[in-house]
């Protein structure tokens, strides 16, 4: 029996500045905005002027967003319930107290991990950083069976990416969402995400990367309906509990207010 229950998720990161001044001694009196566009200059070197995106090694985790849903099997396939869509930890964490606290809630459980570029991105960061900290997390990094695992492509009970489930390199989930008529991006997006920390607004953050894992979650559901595991009416069920998921929680949560009245905007009308 595979996992009953799916894991979606999302991290939200910043230059490790700290790490760029350890690296380049002569950085070490330029402030912290000095230091991220000199590390974005060398990555754009190092790649031959195509992209100025960091190695994983030097994310530093400020975010992780979940979202944890029910597996049902049904006749057809699967249908999903969401239970619960929170961010981890409080704004007082530290990045190891976040990434202590993702690995060991999700080591508790088998769950089916669901991201959008996790495996060359989330998962691979989550590593590094567990590295640096010292973090154990046996269900992240000892493999029982080598294909069979959360980083593994063809192990979709572990681990369904959704960037590589498509196959179309460098395709944004914002550019899915919209052509799917969901959300995607709404005032934030990651690029954004460095400034609002110095500025210290976490929590807009935090509402960010969860907005992120709706988007991711909604996607999911589309996925698996055109794979044949949701059928029609699973799938506009599954939908509108998380329209009713969104209708309670939005009246504390702003964000998931701002959320649900983008999509009700840009979902098809039915006539």
């Amino acid at each position: 029996m595979g996992p009953r229950k799916l894991l979606v998720f999302d991290l939200e990161t910043v230059p490790d500045v700290a790490l760029g001044r350890a690296l380049h001694p002569d950085w070490q009196d330029f402030e912290d905005i000095a230091v991220r566009a000199k590390l974005s200059a060398a990555a754009l070197e190092k790649s031959q002027n195509k992209s100025d995106f960091l190695n994983p090694a030097y994310h530093k985790i400020v975010g992780i967003s979940c979202l944890m849903a029910d597996i049902e099997p049904t006749d057809a396939g699967e249908s999903y319930h969401l239970r619960k869509l929170w961010s981890v930890g409080t704004e007082g964490d530290g990045e190891a107290a976040l990434i202590s606290l993702f690995l060991n809630g999700a080591g508790k459980d088998t769950y089916r991990l669901v991201s959008y570029n996790g495996l060359n991105f989330d998962l691979t960061t989550l590593r590094l950083r567990a590295l640096k900290h010292g973090i154990a997390a046996p269900w992240l990094f000892g493999f029982k069976d080598k294909w069979k695992n959360h980083f593994t492509k063809s192990s979709p009970d572990f681990h369904e990416d959704l960037a590589d489930v498509f196959g179309v390199r460098g395709l944004k989930m914002d550019e899915l969402c919209k052509m799917c008529h969901l959300p995607g991006k709404m005032d934030v997006d990651g690029t954004w995400v460095a400034d609002l920390i110095a500025a210290g607004k976490l929590a807009d953050v935090r509402a960010y990367c969860e907005t992120d894992v709706l988007n991711t979650y909604l996607l999911y559901l589309k996925y698996k309906h055109i794979c044949g595991v949701l059928a029609p009416e699973t799938l506009h069920r599954s939908e509108h509990q998380v329209v009713d998921y969104l209708l309670k929680e939005g009246e504390h949560q702003p964000h998931f207010k701002a959320f649900l009245d983008r999509w009700m905007t840009v979902a098809p009308q039915k006539t």
